[in-house]
C-alpha cells in the first residue's frame, strides 16, 4: 500500500563495512592473571570478535565496534597475524584496522581473509566491491557467505534480488532470503519482507503475511515495523481492526523517539498529513 512507511534500503547503505557489527555486546576484560595466559590469537579473539561471526571464539563475548580497545586489540591481532594466524585472526585484524582508520591496510587483509574462506570477511569484502561498482563479484561473495549460514549475507542477497543489483531482480528469491535472515533473528530483514508483502513489490500483495512479519520485527524492537503494524490495526487491513492495539504500537514507537509514532498519538493530526510528510527511512544498520 502506498500510505505506509516504505523502508527503501539502498545497496550502498546495506553494503558498508560498519553494517556487520550491529547489536554486538560490550567487551568484558578478563582478570589479569588469566589474560597473561592467553595466546596472541586468543587475545585477538577476546578484543575483536564480532557478534555476526559464526566462526568467532565463543570463549569470549563479542565486541561492538565502538568498544574495540584499539591499542590492545591492534597489538594482539598483529602479533597473531604475524604468527600465521588463521582466517578469523585476519578478519579480526582487518576489523581493528578499520576501526583505527587504517582503511588501506584493513582492505588488504580483509581480502586475504575472504579468499581464505572466512564467511563474514566475504560479506565485508563484498561490501567494498559493491561500493566500487563491482556488484556481480559482491553478489558471488554473498552467495558463498550465505551458504555458510551468515545472516548478513542472507539479508544482502534479499536486497540484491529485490533491487536487481549484481543479479536479475527476482521477488520470489528476495522473499526467500529475507525470510531466512528474519527467521535467524534479523529484524530489518523481517521489516523489508513485510514491506514487500504489504505493497505487493515484485510479489503478490499479502496483507496477512505482512502483518506477521511486521509483528516479528516489532517484537524485536524495530520501530518502523511498530508504526506500520499499528497502521494495519488502525485500518483493519490484514488484521482485525483494533484501535487499542494500534495506539499501543504507536506509543511504543513514540517512546523510542519515532516522530510518526509521536504524531499518531496526537488526536489533532490526520493520517494523510502525516504520511505526506514522512520521508522514506533508510537502513539503520551500523
Amino acid at each position: 500500500m502506498d500510505n505506509r512507511i516504505n523502508q527503501s534500503v539502498r545497496i550502498a547503505n546495506v553494503f558498508q563495512l560498519a553494517v556487520i557489527t550491529l547489536l554486538s555486546f560490550a567487551t568484558i576484560a578478563l582478570p589479569a592473571a588469566r589474560a597473561a595466559d592467553l595466546t596472541a590469537a586468543e587475545q585477538c579473539d577476546r578484543e575483536a570478535g564480532s557478534e555476526f561471526d559464526l566462526e568467532r571464539n565463543r570463549s569470549f563475548p563479542s565486541v561492538d565496534t565502538e568498544d574495540i580497545r584499539i591499542g590492545i586489540a591492534l597489538s594482539a591481532c598483529r602479533e597473531a597475524y604475524n604468527q600465521n594466524g588463521n582466517a578469523r585472526v585476519q578478519f579480526q585484524l582487518a576489523r581493528v584496522l578499520d576501526r583505527a582508520g587504517q582503511k588501506i591496510q584493513s582492505r588488504r587483509i580483509l581480502e586475504e581473509a575472504a579468499h581464505n574462506g572466512h564467511a563474514l570477511a566475504r560479506v565485508n569484502y563484498g561490501a567494498l566491491l559493491a561500493e566500487a561498482g563491482e556488484a556481480e563479484m559482491a553478489f558471488n561473495l554473498y552467495q558463498q557467505a550465505a551458504a555458510a549460514g551468515n545472516i548478513l549475507a542472507a539479508y544482502n542477497l534479499g536486497v540484491a534480488y529485490r533491487d536487481g543489483v549484481g543479479t536479475v531482480a527476482d521477488g520470489t528469491l528476495a522473499i526467500r532470503w529475507f525470510e531466512r535472515a528474519s527467521l535467524a533473528g534479523d529484524d530489518v530483514a523481517a521489516f523489508n519482507l513485510a514491506v514487500m508483502l504489504d505493497e505487493g513489490t515484485a510479489v503478490p500483495e499479502d496483507n496477512l503475511g505482512a502483518a506477521k512479519f511486521y509483528g516479528l520485527a516489532a517484537r524485536r524492537g524495530n520501530v518502523d515495523a511498530m508504526v506500520n503494524l499499528g497502521l494495519m490495526f488502525e485500518s483493519g487491513e490484514g488484521v482485525r481492526r483494533n484501535p487499542a492495539a494500534a495506539q499501543d504500537l504507536f506509543r511504543q514507537a513514540a517512546d523510542r523517539g519515532d516522530p510518526l509514532g509521536q504524531q499518531k498519538l496526537d488526536p489533532i493530526a490526520t493520517g494523510s498529513v502525516l504520511h505526506a510528510a514522512m520521508v522514506a527511512k533508510m537502513d539503520r544498520r551500523k
